[in-house]
């Protein structure tokens, strides 16, 4: 079973799917896309179990309430974690940056993955196997008009 999301997600998901892995897979705010890539899978893999949550990774809540959800659809944790969310606003001048805006992407782009892996390393070390993949952008090798995330 895995967690993930966006267009990168969906072409993991595809991936996984081709070799017999359940899914759970996750979005923030593209249901139309999120619904049609379930459509296809489920077409091709119809053994397989795949369910979708959305939550937005920037709330600790909601990802604990993502966990519930899979533990009920799935009866326990993913086996491999694929952490691929992230955010990011082009806004050059650093004093033109909130606070507010400062901390979401701290939380998308930083804390989520920490609250994801702290979600599924007992289940993992527990079964003694278990894989953890981050998923960043080309913006995390240095500043620019994109910042450092």
């Amino acid at each position: 079973m895995r967690v993930h999301g966006a267009s990168i997600g969906a072409a993991c998901a595809r991936q996984l799917a081709q070799r017999g892995v359940h899914l759970a897979l996750t979005y923030s705010s593209n249901l139309a896309a999120i619904t049609a890539l379930i459509d296809e899978l489920k077409s091709q893999y119809a053994s397989l179990r795949i369910s979708f949550h959305q939550v937005d990774v920037a709330s600790a809540q909601q990802i604990e309430d993502m966990f519930s959800q899979i533990d009920k659809e799935h009866g326990q944790r993913p086996d491999i974690l694929i952490s691929n969310a992230g955010y990011g606003k082009r806004i050059p001048q650093i004093w033109d940056i909130s606070l507010e805006e400062f901390d979401y992407t701290i939380n998308v782009n930083l804390r989520a993955s920490f609250i994801l892996v702290k979600g599924v390393v007992e289940h993992m070390k527990a079964q003694r196997w278990g894989r953890i993949v981050f998923i960043s952008s080309i913006a995390a090798y240095g500043g620019g008009i994109n910042g450092c995330r």
